[in-house]
């Protein structure tokens, strides 16, 4: 096929056209206009108009340039450029004084980096704004200074919580006293706080009497309705050991061995029993039953079905025996440590010690400089500090000497206490190059979001959620949405009512991110921005799962397609908001073929080849591209959306498959309908 353009060669270039215009600095939303002059030819101009003279908007600083076309394929260099800056204050910074709070709460926001006049989304103005709100809002504001208005600032979302109340469940309703249940309560997106004392998901408790239990949902600062109660039903043994009732000494020993008083007359008890100080079971433990001083005990034997008997009690005497030997030499001292539980997000550790042979008095301390509460057999203690920061804690506890002077020692012990593996949380947000679209008489633009979730701790996350607030991006800059549709990557539960708008923010009803596995979300996004009052929008989004503990992980996004993008290791210190802007070019009215204004070669599998659009069905196309200085650098008679960014004519570029440079390109587009198209490219890797 024959171009219908004669080579570039066959002409001698026409001199740049001189550009003048009647502002250099505006503030957003004003216009300037636009002269070129020397040019005989028909002026293109980088914003894809032509004409001796343009208006132009722009939403940003922008740079533009033109040049003189003397006929197709021949044309000048590019015009030196005129700048037009955009004197758009910088956006405040928004503060919230929670994340998350109860309905009827009152919420406080505080904006900085503004010198001039404050404006918030419902257009009262000063520093702080203070309110109430029924539903999950997110906040922006503007900055206005020298009667010109910023962009809005990155929006801040406020959670209003309604946590749920838990479903309770318990692995077995009927016990023996002593034995281990099982608690488990379901339904909650938050922190599960037990009625008796401990959070998590899950809760193992050994009751010795009939115990009711119930549990609440904790999200944020607010508290849901408690749980229906679940009963655990101990039955005791109607059963009684036959055992021995008094013990004594065997010189020279100033001590007795329980164990003595455990007949063979048991045969239907298991060999395990219980030494207590008291007729309980929830008595203190005898610290060492092999040797014991003068007093009363109390034996526990255990049948078959696992229940404990009625205690029997057993008299211990000591009798005086010449040479005795003493019996903190017959029973040391031993000491132990037992971790009850581990807060490090509250800062709070809760630590038993156990005693054996002959200890009486115990010290505790750590390598640290936390507090202790209190330093008994059970202690408290909070962090400092120091323990964060090294995400750890030795723990010692020491048995002091019985005897002073005399022969025996003391005994120590060490436990040391780190800090639990973070389950991390990340999400990233990308969006694709605008596509415009005809609906009617009507021309929109739709945009296409990937938001990548990941999964960066050692534990799988769940009731995986992710919400994004298309109101703060788009409605709260005038643009109208129309319609919005969500795909996500099998695992992940689309929420089918998700509108973007008001309270219909949630993308994910639920789903399982399993350790070190990523999933994502595609939401498409429709717009009319005829109404808009700006052309650049900013978007976050949010997510959050549940971890083995219980706990909310979050993260805000940021922008690209790497959620940790500096490799920390924290993707909560990345949360750059993902902007697109769309140029001050629509489409013609009437129009239906789309053509990009820039493309990027960059093999990462989006965008990576200069498209064009709703070609209708047996229309071809010519494309020509010329580089800065007028030189033709690619020609396609044929053109099957398949330019890569490199050259096939003139001189080619020294790269790898003759790779162009980055930068700006002129190009001609010919169908074979009779329609041309003449405008400026961004080739940008």
């Amino acid at each position: 096929m024959a171009s219908p353009y004669p080579l570039a060669d066959t002409c001698q270039n026409p001199a740049p056209p001189v550009i003048t215009g009647s502002a250099k600095s505006i503030c957003r939303n004003e216009s300037v206009l636009l002269n070129a002059t020397g040019c005989t030819g028909t002026v293109v101009w980088s914003n894809g108009e032509t004409g001796l003279s343009v208006r132009v908007q722009p939403q940003q600083t922008t740079k533009y340039t033109a040049i003189c076309r003397a006929r197709p394929g021949c044309i000048s260099c590019f015009a030196e450029v005129w700048k037009i800056t955009v004197n758009t204050p910088d956006a405040p910074v928004i503060t919230s004084s929670a994340k998350i709070i109860c309905a009827d709460n009152a919420i406080t926001l505080t904006a900085t980096n503004c010198t001039g006049t404050i404006r918030w989304f419902d257009q009262s103005t000063g520093s702080g704004w203070t309110g109430k709100r029924q539903q999950t809002t997110s906040f922006y504001a503007t900055c206005e200074q020298n009667n010109c208005l910023s962009n809005p600032s990155k929006t801040v979302s406020v959670q209003v919580a309604a946590p749920a109340k838990p479903l309770v469940s318990v692995n077995t309703s009927e016990i023996c006293a002593g034995q281990p249940v099982q608690l488990t309560a379901s339904g909650c997106v938050g922190i599960v706080r037990w009625a008796g004392g401990g959070e998590g998901v899950s809760l193992t408790v050994t009751p010795y009497k009939t115990t009711n239990y119930r549990a609440v949902c904790l999200v944020g600062s607010c508290i849901g309705d408690s749980s229906e109660t679940v009963a655990v039903v101990v039955h005791t043994a109607e059963q009684t050991s036959t055992l021995a009732t008094t013990l004594s000494n065997g010189c020279p020993f100033q001590t007795a061995d329980l164990s003595k008083a455990i007949t063979e007359a048991n045969p239907t008890l298991n060999s395990y029993y219980q030494f207590r100080t008291g007729p309980s079971l929830t008595s203190p433990a005898v610290q060492s039953p092999g040797a014991v001083l003068a007093g009363v005990y109390y034996i526990f034997g255990r049948n078959s079905d696992g229940c404990y008997t009625a205690p029997v009690a057993v008299t211990v005497r000591i009798n005086a025996c010449q040479n005795a030997i003493p019996s903190c030499l017959s029973n040391p001292a031993t000491v132990a440590i037992r971790i009850d539980s581990l807060d490090w997000t509250n800062g709070v550790v809760l630590l038993t010690a156990q005693l054996g042979g002959s200890t009486a008095k115990t010290n505790w301390q750590s390598d640290g400089n936390g507090l202790f509460t209190d330093r008994g057999l059970q202690t408290r203690y909070f962090l400092s500090e120091i323990d964060r920061q090294r995400n750890k804690i030795i723990f010692t506890l020491s048995a002091l000497d019985p005897d002073g002077d005399g022969p025996c020692i003391g005994a120590s012990v060490q436990q040391t206490v780190t800090a639990p593996a973070r389950e991390i949380a990340g999400l990233s947000k990308k969006v694709s190059e605008p596509v415009w679209l005809a609906e009617g008489d009507n021309r929109l633009v739709e945009l296409t979001y990937q938001l990548t979730m990941i999964n960066l701790g050692a534990h799988a996350l769940t009731h995986v959620q992710i919400a994004d607030d298309l109101d703060a991006a788009f409605s709260g800059a005038g643009a109208q949405i129309r319609s919005v549709n969500v795909r996500a990557d099998s695992g992940l539960f689309v929420n089918p009512a998700y509108t973007g708008r008001g309270a219909d923010t949630t993308l994910l009803t639920g789903g399982t991110l399993e350790s070190g596995k990523q999933s994502r979300v595609w939401i498409t996004v429709r717009l009319d921005v005829k109404q808009a009052n700006t052309l650049t929008f900013s978007n976050k989004a949010t997510a959050q799962g549940v971890d083995i503990n219980g706990q909310l992980c979050r993260d805000y996004s940021t922008n690209g397609i790497d959620a940790d993008p500096d490799k920390n290791g924290n993707p909560g210190d990345n949360d750059e908001p993902t902007l697109v802007t769309l140029h001050s070019l629509r489409p013609e009215e009437g129009e239906s073929v789309f053509i990009p204004e820039g493309f990027s070669p960059n093999g990462d599998g989006i965008n990576d080849r200069f498209v064009i659009q709703h070609l209708p069905t047996g229309v071809t196309a010519q494309l020509d591209v010329f580089n800065r200085w007028g030189h033709l650098v690619y020609q396609n008679a044929s053109y099957k959306n398949d330019w890569d960014g490199t050259a096939n004519q003139g001189i080619k570029a020294g790269g790898a498959k003759d790779e162009l440079p980055d930068g700006t390109y002129y190009y001609q587009i010919h169908l074979s309908d009779g329609r041309d198209y003449v405008r400026f490219l961004t080739l940008a890797r």
